[in-house]
Order: C-alpha cells, then sequence, then structure tokens
C-alpha cells in the first residue's frame, strides 16, 4: 500500500509538470547538476564533476534510483559557474529550469544563490568552500557540505604551527575562499595572537605579490602561512623565494592544487617543503576503500596528470576532490530513495538528513537536523611537497600515521 501510494504520487508530479509545460527531465530520469568553475580551476571542476558521474554510473548500474516501485536513472549536467557568484546563481537559476533534483557546488556564489535553490525545495551540496557561512542547518536548510571546513583546516593548522615558536605572516586573498580562511584562521589563532606578526590581504586578481610579500617580511615574520586561491598561492610562492626569503611555507587545501606546481616548475627547488593542509584520503577502515575508489576513477576516467614530473617520473593527482562530490551524490540517491520522491522539494531536503552512506574512503558519510557538515573536523592532516609529490609530513601524530599516496607513473 506505502509502495503503490508513493508510485501514485510520483505519476502525479510527473504528470503535473506535462500538463502546466514546466521544463525538467524526461521521465524516469533525474538530472544533478554540477555549478563547477570549469574555465578558472581547471583541475578542481574536473574531479568535481568526475566523481559525481561515477557516482552516478555506479547507481545506474545497479538499476538506478528505487523510489516507491519505480527505478530512476540519474543523468548530471555540469555548468560553468566561473568562479563567479553572478555566474554560480544564473547556474541555480537554470538547474531550476531543467528540473534538477540537486546541485553540486564548488561553493562560490551561494550566499547569493541558497534562497533561490530553497524556494525550489533544490538540496546544494558545496564540495569545496568550507566558510562557516555557507552552511547553517537551521536557517539554510537545503545547503550541505561534503568537504572540510574552513574552522577545521584553521584550527589544526594553528595546533600544529603554534608549538613550533614561529613569528607567522598570515597571507589571504579577498576571494570568498581566501576571506573565509582568514575568518577562521583569526578564531583559531585567537588565544595565541603573538603567534601571528601579520595579517595581508590581497586581491584575487593580483599579477603580483611581491608588496605583500614584503610587508610579510617587513614584519618580522618567520613563517609564512597562505591562504588563497592557487594562482595568489603560487606568486607568494615566487616573490619569497625569489627575493631570497626562506622561510617555511605554509597552506590552505590550494596547496596541493595542480596550477601551484605548474607555475612554479621552471624553479622546482622554490616549491619543494611547501606544506599543506588537507582532509585524509584514507579512513580507519584502512587503504582498501580509497584504493577501490580510486581504481573505479582512473578505470573511468584516466589518470588526472599533474604537468610535471618527480625524479624523471610523471606526475599525476590523486583524485582526492573527486571523493566529495561521489559521496554527496551517493547521500542523495539515498535520500531520493528514502523520500520515495525523484524531484527536489521539502520531503528530499529532510530526507538528506536521515540517511547514511559509506564514503569512497570508508568513513561514513552523513547529515543531520542540527549538522549539515559531511566531513569531521579532525580529519585534516598535512602534507609536504617533495620533488613535486606531497607525503604526509612526520610531525603531526594524525599524518604520521597515514600511508603515502602513489602520484608518480
Amino acid at each position: 500500500m506505502r509502495i503503490a501510494k508513493r508510485f501514485f504520487i510520483l505519476f502525479v508530479l510527473v504528470l503535473t509538470g506535462a500538463c502546466n509545460g514546466s521544463p525538467g527531465p524526461a521521465s524516469g530520469n533525474a538530472i544533478v547538476v554540477i555549478n563547477a568553475p570549469v574555465s578558472r580551476a581547471g583541475a578542481l571542476a574536473h574531479q568535481m564533476e568526475r566523481g559525481a558521474q561515477l557516482a552516478v554510473a555506479e547507481i545506474n548500474a545497479a538499476g538506478g534510483v528505487h523510489v516507491g516501485a519505480s527505478r530512476v536513472r540519474l543523468e548530471t549536467r555540469t555548468l560553468d559557474s566561473r568562479q563567479s557568484p553572478e555566474q554560480s546563481t544564473v547556474n541555480i537559476r537554470e538547474a531550476i529550469r531543467l528540473g534538477a533534483v540537486a546541485v553540486v557546488d564548488e561553493g562560490t556564489g551561494v550566499n547569493a544563490s541558497w534562497q533561490i535553490a530553497r524556494d525550489a525545495g533544490m538540496p546544494i551540496g558545496i564540495v569545496y568552500q568550507g566558510g562557516a557561512d555557507l552552511v547553517s542547518a537551521s536557517v539554510r536548510r537545503n545547503v550541505f557540505r561534503m568537504a572540510p571546513t574552513d574552522r577545521g583546516v584553521a584550527f589544526r593548522l594553528a595546533e600544529y604551527l603554534v608549538p613550533k615558536g614561529f613569528k607567522i605572516a598570515i597571507l589571504h586573498d579577498d576571494s570568498t575562499y581566501g576571506s573565509g580562511g582568514a575568518d577562521a584562521l583569526g578564531s583559531a589563532f585567537a588565544q595565541n595572537r603573538s603567534a601571528v606578526a601579520a595579517t595581508i590581504g590581497v586581491p584575487v586578481l593580483s599579477t603580483d605579490v611581491a608588496p605583500q610579500i614584503l610587508q610579510a617580511r617587513q614584519s618580522g615574520a618567520t613563517a609564512m602561512l597562505v591562504w588563497a586561491r592557487p594562482p595568489i598561492l603560487a606568486q607568494a610562492v615566487r616573490a619569497a623565494r625569489s627575493t631570497g626569503w626562506r622561510v617555511p611555507i605554509y597552506a590552505s587545501t590550494s596547496g596541493e592544487d595542480p596550477l601551484v606546481r605548474q607555475q612554479l616548475s621552471d624553479h622546482p627547488e622554490w616549491v619543494e617543503g611547501l606544506t599543506f593542509a588537507s582532509a585524509r584520503l584514507t579512513s580507519e577502515r584502512g587503504t582498501k576503500p580509497y584504493e577501490n575508489f580510486r581504481s573505479a576513477y582512473e578505470k573511468r576516467f584516466g589518470l588526472d596528470r599533474v604537468g610535471v614530473r618527480s625524479r624523471g617520473k610523471e606526475v599525476v593527482l590523486p583524485p582526492d576532490q573527486a571523493m566529495y562530490s561521489y559521496d554527496f551524490v551517493h547521500v542523495l540517491a539515498a535520500a531520493m530513495a528514502s523520500a520515495g520522491v525523484a524531484k527536489p522539494g521539502p520531503q528530499l531536503v529532510s530526507e538528506m538528513e536521515q540517511v547514511s552512506v559509506h564514503g569512497a574512503n570508508g568513513d561514513e558519510r552523513s547529515f543531520n537536523e542540527r549538522n549539515h557538515e559531511g566531513v569531521v573536523d579532525d580529519d585534516v592532516f598535512f602534507a609536504v611537497i617533495r620533488s613535486m609529490v606531497w607525503i604526509p609530513v612526520r610531525d603531526d601524530t594524525l599524518s604520521a600515521t597515514l600511508p603515502a599516496i602513489l602520484q608518480t607513473i
């Protein structure tokens, strides 16, 4: 009886959409839109897209999503956000026009677009940016995050760096990514303000950060911490090293982006020792879940080549960012099945808070009524670049327990 009722509701929703002429996916399909910075951050955008596509392929291969008595196939559409809040908002409206069931989003523009999506009952899954203002389970009920939070990354950085006795110059850009990071670092270092020599902002579109690096150097800093998009981070490393400033350089999650190593490939010694924070790829369940995920990803899409070499071997990028879009789509599919709906709406949003799945690395991925964060803050580790590949640091308890990840072929 319950199955028949769910099937009837779905039939009425489809029939109503056909009668009123509202656009949407063909009967039996549900669209997941990927709102990604394709033209501005290619490596990130490609992993966002491919992670979601891999999840969709697996779900469809298993027969699709069981929605009542029906099976619904998923499909993806990628829209270029250009890292622009305005374009991201346009893309959310387009997702609604397409009849998409949900949006996988990098995070830029969510502050401007979440209400538009909410009014359509559409869940948004942020899979990169970690700003505290982007997600609120009580206010932004339709917004979820499957990515490390700025808070978690910032507090781990403070925990790692303060005991080293550095005077730290913090450099951040004015993007939503950089501004959110600066706010989180301000809170993280609040009890150790003497450890911060200077906090310096830089325009995200800057092509020369030499003045800011000089300011950092003149502050008496003995270390630099950069929370900025990859082009600014690469410029900061170049400006510091080319002028002979040899202080240790630390970075947020953007430190892993291939663009940093690509832009510094003419001086590989300058990127040597760059240390960045990231969410760990493997879990307490061991390495096998992640290895299986990586194998499936690379079998379907091939290797993500960085474009630099390490000791004569070509460097490849592990599919770490792809995990988050992959996991979000699986949670979405579980919520669709549990709610018995294949369209956005309050029932789907509510069910997103009730289901859980095993993620790409074996961790449980879920949300609840009080917390829309799918990655716990404690899972942040630190990696250092050596010969154009990164390895977990040995002077941090969590990081030292993690295995090295193959990055050359």
